[in-house]
């Protein structure tokens, strides 16, 4: 379970976590920004608050896909002690930990970012079984209405849906008693007024005109669009703040335009959103484009409607608008997705099965071959004993080399002879660690040179895993180098004393 969380943590780092925490600043700046331009006309702060919104998931998308600009920064392996009766301690390569017996330790940092990711998808999903609910209950709603069938207000419909430009087929149904005028539906939308509204020509004009206005602007669509990123992603408080004046700015435009267009006068507006205000009975789907929004206050309405009554947009400005938005949109997203490393917008393809080998091979193969040269060692023992006694009787041949370091640190005697037969096997070790290492490096070369991966995630852990053989491989192959010129200095200066003597 600990690998498995590693490895999610490793994999969603650059692909997931880097966008997010791009996205956070850009937006969290351009939120404030927005906040402050109390000038700003309310459909203007609609569709920059849905770019921002909008630029998270798209710029998760498109991660893998867009060149990264953080460089990745060279990979580092710990020293290794020799294996010579010494465990081996964990080094870490590009962030890939190793373990006392060469395997893959644990990354205590990764592990946990993998259990938060854990956590979001768990989150995610409750979220979206929310959301699911609530177009159940819009169903449900639907087919249980009433359809309206007094010839009055369907009149005004047809003539107000003509004035607004709206050519769409809709439906005019009774809702609740104790619930607020509502619009929902993708393809065929719904109007859903209660009775009191109903009987209220007066009434009936305002609230006509403010769902026409929400129809022509398909903010049931976009409104569905944003619950189900704010699902997908509501481990954000970000999200959930943008939501929240994605909702108050959809529906204060709505009543700028509406009183832009002169459908209304302002104080039976006024009075109508005052008492569709009032609290109700009726839960209200999230989803649903309500004339009465649970976030908005009455004061908040009030104000746009005062400050942006008589400016009515030109269809150039709203074009302008809606093409600064998805430049917002392109930019803050393209910025999340470049939050990757140089190295993993390299492309290759899979590397055969006898180039890429697991770093605990190299070591296990390398435990076997002292071993073996261990059995050896004891088998002529006796025969080393004999002839150390009469080479020290003799001429006085006996060299005293000393092997390791710190607490390891030990020394033995050896003819020359042996000590010859020690400089061999250490040489042996370099030639084998270098033809090892020149194999991993090969392998990543190929890699790189090679065609568009097929799977991404499994080309980045191939290079990580190779990268950390190679550096392994080129660590143990400085310690024999280190202990091959000790053992030959050892052994030449105590050969020249003796030829002194």
């Amino acid at each position: 379970m600990v690998d498995f969380l590693e490895g999610l943590g490793s994999v969603s780092v650059w692909a997931f976590w880097a966008p997010v925490l791009v996205w956070t600043g850009l937006a969290g700046v351009a939120v404030l920004v927005l906040a402050r331009m109390r000038g700003l006309h309310p459909i203007a702060g609609y569709r920059l608050r849905q770019a921002l919104l909008l630029a998270l998931p798209v710029g998760v998308l498109a991660a893998p896909w867009v060149p990264g600009l953080l460089p990745a920064g060279p990979a580092s392996v710990g020293p290794v002690p020799s294996v010579n009766g010494a465990a081996m301690a964990p080094s870490v390569a590009d962030g890939v930990a190793l373990a006392a017996d060469g395997g893959r330790g644990v990354d205590i940092a990764m592990a946990l970012l993998g259990a938060a990711t854990v956590a979001i998808v768990l989150l995610a999903i409750w979220r979206l079984a929310i959301l699911a609910t609530d177009l159940r209950q819009l169903r449900r709603l639907r087919q249980v209405a009433v359809r309206v069938d007094d010839a009055a207000p369907r009149r005004q419909l047809r003539k107000l849906a003509e004035q607004t430009g709206v050519r769409r087929p809709m439906e005019l149904l009774e809702g609740p008693p104790d619930s607020a005028p509502m619009t929902f539906g993708a393809w065929r939308p719904v109007i859903m007024i209660p009775r009191s509204v109903l009987g209220s020509p007066d009434s009936l004009d305002g609230v006509l005109v403010h769902e026409l206005v929400h129809i022509r602007r398909a903010d049931y669509t976009w409104a569905l669009l944003d619950c189900l990123v704010s699902a997908a992603l509501a481990f954000h408080p970000l999200v959930w703040f943008l939501r929240r004046g994605i909702e108050r700015c959809r529906e204060t435009s709505c009543d700028a335009e509406v009183l832009a267009r002169g459908f209304v006068r302002p104080k039976p507006y006024a009075e109508l959103l005052a008492h569709t205000h009032t609290p109700t009975q009726f839960p209200m789907p999230a989803v649903a484009a309500s004339l009465s929004a649970p976030s908005l206050k009455l004061k908040e309405r009030l104000e746009t409607m005062k400050n942006f009554a008589h400016r009515k947009l030109t269809s150039r400005q709203r074009l302008g608008i809606v093409l600064g938005a998805g430049l917002v949109c392109v930019l803050v997203a393209i910025a999340g997705a470049c939050a990757t490393r140089t190295e993993e917008e390299r492309r290759g393809v899979e590397p055969s099965v006898d180039l890429v080998a697991d770093v605990a091979t190299v070591v296990e193969n390398l435990m076997e071959f002292q071993q073996v040269e261990a059995v050896e060692d004891r088998a002529e023992i006796a025969a080393h004993e004999a002839e150390i006694v009469r080479s020290y009787e003799s001429h006085g041949l006996i060299y005293t080399l000393s092997r390791g370091s710190g607490s390891n640190r030990y020394t033995y005697k050896a003819t020359e002879g042996g000590v010859l037969k020690e400089l061999g096997r250490l040489k042996l070790e370099m030639d084998y660690l270098r033809e090892q290492r020149n194999a991993a490096e090969d392998a990543i070369d190929e890699l790189y040179q090679g065609d568009d991966p097929k799977e991404p995630v499994a080309f980045r852990r191939t290079i990580m895993d190779l990268q950390a053989r190679r550096d392994l491989l080129e660590s143990m192959r400085g310690e024999r180098m280190r202990e091959y010129e000790t053992v030959k200095m050892q052994y030449e200066t105590q050969k020249r004393v003796h030829e002194s003597r």
